[in-house]
């Protein structure tokens, strides 16, 4: 059963549309000036690498991480666009991702990308550790679930292949810096970043969670590259601020028991150009601690699987991408997302592919 969702619009959701339509619209002079200045406005002018790979949420960057690099390998003059698709096999999860983004002039970066995270069989367990928690007692695997044991109308359990879908509309603004022609500065490439977010879950899931379906995400970035850096070799450093309360990055909703608060919490690259073609690198991605489906103290089962359900670890990869050539780039890495929705160690391989013309 397909469940329709109102969302009102929060003011900083208003703001931050407001701010989309002005960065937009003041981008209409500057269009001009690059198609008088520059015989192909659309173009790869810039460095093989620097538009880097693309992030699960669609931004350029590396496999978990935003970068304050813009996507594509177009110039100041230049409008460069790429398309990516990744997947990560995890012990209990698979996630699929795929979509698009759009630099504009190494300035501006519009992103879309279209996330699933497939239960698999791991969904019937799900079903009745809930069904467990409801009745009071152990109920074996093969046992019907039904609704009615929620008290919720419509589809309240998993099932087997169960997919929890998400769409994220992502908007980039570099806004000083330059991470290859500022080698004699120490000043890094600098961006700011707005995540929109729509999940399609169920309303009565997210209702069961405490959860909002929709969520926007914000994050300040700091890219910087030396040529001449660790070995000899060309190094990259990246720090991220990220200011949300998506759970999982979105994939099982926003906020939780506790309302909407946002939290700030840090997310970290590395990467060594072994050649001009390879990088060899590491991130980490910190996450919101929300609480769901009940409060984290109190009588009664719920809590004991509230607490499990909110668990939630940081992210972290190691990773090696190769660069043949500037349109395209494979990136693979060995991933640990830690605890999701009660199953621990979800570890495991991440392949992505970005195209870039």
């Amino acid at each position: 059963m397909k469940m329709k969702s109102k969302t009102a619009k929060s003011p900083a959701t208003k703001v931050v549309i407001v701010a989309m339509a002005c960065a937009l619209g003041g981008l209409a002079p500057v269009a001009a000036s690059a198609a008088i200045g520059s015989s192909c406005l659309f173009g790869q002018g810039r460095i093989l690498g620097t538009g880097a790979v693309t992030a699960v949420d669609g931004a350029a960057g590396g496999g978990i991480n935003p970068w304050a690099v813009i996507s594509g390998y177009g110039t100041n003059q230049q409008i460069g666009a790429t398309a990516f698709y990744s997947h990560v096999l995890l012990n209990n999860y698979n996630l699929n991702a795929y979509g698009a983004s759009v630099g504009i002039f190494n300035r501006i970066e519009v992103s879309f990308a279209r996330q699933g995270f497939s239960l698999g069989n791991t969904g019937q367990t799900l079903d009745h550790r809930i069904l467990s928690v409801v009745s009071g007692k152990p109920v074996p695997l093969g046992t019907s679930t039904t609704s009615a044991a929620l008290g919720l109308s419509g589809p309240a359990f998993f099932g087997s292949n169960y997919d929890l879908n998400q769409d994220i509309v992502g908007l980039k603004v570099r806004l000083f810096g330059n991470i290859v022609y500022d080698q004699n500065w120490w000043e890094p490439q600098v961006s700011v970043g707005v995540d929109f977010h729509h999940n399609e879950m169920p309303k009565n899931l997210a209702d069961t969670l405490h959860v909002k379906r929709n969520g926007v995400s914000y994050y300040l970035s700091a890219t910087k590259v030396w040529l001449n850096g660790l070995f000899g070799l060309t190094t990259l450093a990246d720090v991220n601020i990220d200011v949300t309360n998506a759970n999982q990055q979105g994939l099982l909703g926003f906020g939780g028991v506790n309302g909407m608060r946002y939290k700030v919490v840090p997310a970290a690259s590395v990467g060594v150009f072994l050649n001009r073609h390879v990088v060899l690198g590491a991130e980490y991605r910190g996450m919101p601690q929300n609480q769901l489906i009940a409060p984290s103290s109190g009588a009664g089962n719920f809590s004991t699987l509230g607490n499990a359900v909110s668990k939630t670890s940081a992210w972290k990869d190691v990773y090696v991408a190769w660069f043949p050539y500037k349109q395209l780039s494979l990136t693979a890495a060995y991933v640990d997302l830690g605890t999701i929705a009660t199953e621990k160690n979800q570890n495991g391989l991440y392949l992505s592919l970005t195209t870039s013309f």
